[in-house]
């Protein structure tokens, strides 16, 4: 469902109160939460390309920071994607159980992220809503962000949404999560412990409460340029729609 809204060439900068706002809360990004600087991982910044390739010799293990400000901070920005100027901002409330946001990430999002995001010309932010009807769905969000804490978030995103099936009717779904850890290379002692020790839920509960803030109550749901929202797994055609609209306005004199 696509709501009404202003479309003009600042349509990104004028945020409807109690909608994209209350999410943005939210992110380290938005400028309203905590973004201290802090010390980059040693070989520099996480770069978010698949640890899964190359040369499995030349691996090394990804430790996550045990500073706790640090880690929060690396899991809060890790779970942004494109270009932060990019003229576009898509903020998407999703949960890891839920099917239909499986589905929008089997179906639509690959698209989506070839045609605007690794263009530039979409910034894409992904925020948790845990469904309390999902079992396994706050840790899966955990393990989500404690593998941004070592910048590896979407390589953990796509390998819940493609394995929905497995963990989810495990009988221990955190052991999967750990084995998927490895798959990444993650240090499973470190990221054990984050999920062990719920250290990625300061992060969850602000999404959470920043959500029902919003008004939102289904997954998935899109906020586009903060001003127009899509409710559920839309295909790509509804979403091209409403960015190429977007985007033809902004480049207008």
């Amino acid at each position: 469902m696509i709501d009404p809204a202003n479309t003009g060439p600042r349509a990104r900068r004028r945020a409807r109160p109690g909608l994209a706002m209350a999410l943005l809360v939210a992110l380290g990004c938005s400028g309203e939460a905590g973004t201290a600087q802090e010390t980059p991982p040693p070989g520099g910044e996480p770069t978010g390309e698949s640890s899964l390739e190359g040369d499995p010799a030349q691996q090394e293990w990804a430790v996550l920071p045990t500073q706790h400000s640090v880690l929060i901070n690396r899991a809060d920005q890790s779970r942004i994607r494109g270009s932060p100027e990019a003229p576009v901002r898509i903020l998407e409330v999703s949960d890891f159980q839920c099917p239909f946001c499986a589905r929008f990430n089997r179906e639509t999002f690959p698209v989506l992220d070839s045609l605007y995001i690794e263009t530039g010309k979409v910034e894409y932010v992904w925020i948790s809503f845990a469904n309390p009807s999902h079992q396994f769905a706050w840790p899966a969000i955990e393990a989500a962000f404690c593998a941004g804490a070592v910048g590896k978030f979407w390589q953990m995103h796509d390998i819940l949404f493609e394995r929905q099936g497995e963990w989810s009717t495990s009988d221990d779904a955190w052991a999967t999560f750990i084995d998927y850890a490895r798959e990444l290379w993650i240090d499973e002692e470190s990221f054990g412990a984050c999920l062990r020790d719920d250290r990625t839920a300061p992060l969850q509960i602000r999404d959470f409460q920043s959500v029902n803030r919003a008004g939102i109550s289904s997954t998935p749901f899109f906020i586009i340029a903060d001003s127009l929202s899509i409710r559920g797994a839309a295909q790509v055609s509804q979403f091209r729609t409403v960015l190429d609209s977007l985007l033809k306005v902004g480049d207008a004199p």
